[in-house]
């Protein structure tokens, strides 16, 4: 899972663990990209640690993990400046016992886990313990929920359905990852980050009801048009895709709203290009090249709208 700073960077091969140089009774610093930095001391002669396979899925990391005879510790100094991220972790073998931010959990197979990975803890596998995670940005949680907690933990015995179906989810992104690509990666990363959610449904006091992932997913709608509202070729079908929702739901997303979402895209159009043909520095601009740089495909329709909208033509506008 690690490489260690003490020595040259240790590539780990897939399906095969590596032991770090790290001398018995001594701690040494190890980092990983995604997780950052923490400290490792061998408790065994026979310890080790290895990254068994790892691969990206949109924001996400899978990765493969064993453990055994060590203990490892993250303090301040180690998370500072480091990304904020979440590990759903799906044991498949041993235990861990595992201190993160004051809470004591012990990780065992036949339960599923989300861990903050951005709060100081230690790690101390009992045994060899493996297991499948996937780190999560945590501001893709962070849209979806309104208090996360530092430490959630379900079984996956068939008496929580949700917990069953993120794990199940898990897993097959894992399994079709080489086949993803770019936007059914974001779809799916989106899917998983809804199903962490639903998971955390039975507790109150973490989960956003559905009216607040409801407003998430249109505000990432919102931000995608004022990003790219200049795209002439930008539509409903590309708003929805890129956002990784069906386009369905992103018309019922602005349906109570009083404007369609592509009557706010005309809107938002309308407004800068207001805001350029009265800017004394774009005089000399062309009303054509206004039109263009606002996202519409001729003059003549933008004219037209903006007289809708405004009462007055572009070239009027101007004169006054």
């Amino acid at each position: 899972m690690f490489a260690t700073e003490v020595a040259a960077p240790t590539a780990f091969p897939a399906k095969a663990a590596a032991t770090p140089r790290i001398a018995m009774g001594g701690w040494s610093t190890v980092h990983s990209p995604g997780f950052g930095s923490a400290d490792v001391q061998l408790t065994r002669p026979e310890g080790r640690m290895g990254w068994l396979a790892s691969q990206s899925v949109g924001a996400l990391q899978l990765n493969h993990i064993a453990l055994s005879g060590l203990h490892m510790r993250r303090t301040p100094q180690h998370l500072s400046g480091l990304a904020q991220n979440y590990v759903l972790a799906l044991p498949a073998a041993g235990s861990s016992r595992n201190l993160v931010g004051g809470h004591d959990v012990i990780l065992v197979p036949d339960r599923i886990y989300l861990i903050s990975a951005a709060v100081v803890g230690e790690v101390q596998p009992e045994g060899c313990y493996k297991s499948f995670n996937t780190l999560i940005p945590a501001h893709l949680l962070q849209q979806r929920v309104s208090h996360l907690p530092t430490v959630f933990s379900a079984p996956l015995d068939g008496t929580d359905p949700r917990a069953e179906l993120l794990g199940a989810y898990a897993r097959q992104i894992d399994r079709l990852a080489k086949q993803l690509g770019e936007g059914e990666a974001q779809v799916l990363t989106t899917q998983l980050c809804d199903l962490v959610a639903l998971m955390l449904r039975g507790d109150s006091r973490t989960f956003c009801d559905d009216r607040s992932l409801a407003a998430a997913h249109k505000q990432r709608a919102l931000d995608f048009i004022e990003a790219h509202y200049s795209n002439e070729d930008l539509s409903a079908e590309m708003i929805a895709q890129r956002c990784s929702i069906s386009e369905g739901y992103l018309h019922r997303l602005f349906r109570d709203s009083g404007q369609s979402v592509m009557e706010r895209l005309r809107a938002l159009r309308l407004g800068k290009a207001h805001d350029m043909l009265t800017n004394a520095a774009l005089a000399k601009l062309p009303i054509s090249e206004i039109a263009y740089r606002n996202g519409f495909r001729s003059q003549s329709n933008f004219c037209r709208v903006f007289r809708q909208q405004f009462g007055v033509s572009p070239s009027e506008l101007r004169r006054h």
